[in-house]
């Protein structure tokens, strides 16, 4: 049976067994590396800024959820010199099929095309096990202080370039992250890395900026019977390094 933990020392119990490994995988099947700059050629470093994107499918449409600052980067690149945009393993023009964006709430919502989602979740490609979620509530419900909620994304700091066209993103992501405050459109979750349990072969990131646009699912679990599920909530879309704290867009506020 599967409770919510009460203290910190809960929290990492849970994280450290079976339930938390599956927690932390979760998140990571709906996202995907949001990356832009100049186009590739032989004996020239790569220059490239990345985020990460939340792949949503909305009653018949897809779309991927990114922060409108990561757009913002690219519209400046894109001013400065020739850019590509680049969702995984698909090169696509995110302000042509841009449905909605705000900076205010720092939220980008691009429509992608059946055949663009092939090449996004190509099989054989780095990001094989990536699919498009269908939320079974829209808009998600409310999520309160002490509830967990599990996050996953791609910083920057475990990106690699491994030849002058090929990219490699480390993926980070946690299974039962405490939320410490929620407001009317974001929540907050305290990072104790003493608390941290790693899991997998990647190296623990000391920052992680470029998770930006990153899924977070609230854990949810029945009362009247034992069965956990994960409800989008909303998108990842500031860290502060000096406190160590995770700011969650709630997608609620956007909805319309």
């Amino acid at each position: 049976m599967w409770e919510k933990p009460k203290t910190p020392e809960e929290a990492k119990k849970l994280a450290a067994g079976p339930a938390g490994v599956e927690f932390e995988k979760y998140p990571l099947k709906f996202a995907i590396p949001a990356y832009f700059g100049a186009p590739p050629k032989p004996g020239t470093p790569l220059t490239v800024n990345s985020g990460s994107a939340s792949l949503l499918r909305l009653g018949d449409q897809l779309f991927a959820l990114t922060c409108s600052h990561v757009l913002d980067g690219y519209r400046q690149r894109l001013a400065e010199d020739k850019c590509i945009f680049q969702l995984g393993n698909c090169v696509l023009d995110p302000l042509a099929q841009l449905k909605a964006e705000q900076g205010k709430l720092d939220y980008a919502l691009i429509a992608v095309t059946e055949e663009q989602a092939k090449k996004i979740v190509k099989t054989e490609g780095p990001f094989d096990g990536t699919f498009f979620c269908e939320p079974a509530q829209w808009p998600p419900a409310e999520v309160k202080e002490g509830d967990f909620v599990t996050f996953g994304g791609f910083p920057g700091e475990l990106r690699q370039a491994m030849s002058f066209d090929e990219l490699s993103f480390g993926s980070f992501s946690s299974g039962a992250s405490r939320v410490t405050s929620v407001n009317e459109d974001y929540l907050v979750c305290q990072f104790e890395r003493e608390f941290w349990v790693r899991h997998g072969h990647e190296p623990e990131p000391e920052c992680i900026g470029g998770m930006s646009g990153g899924p977070v699912f609230a854990i949810r679990h029945g009362n009247e019977i034992d069965i956990v599920t994960y409800e989008f909530i909303g998108h990842i879309y500031e860290f502060s390094e000096n406190l160590e704290l995770l700011y969650v867009r709630l997608a609620r506020a956007w909805v319309t």
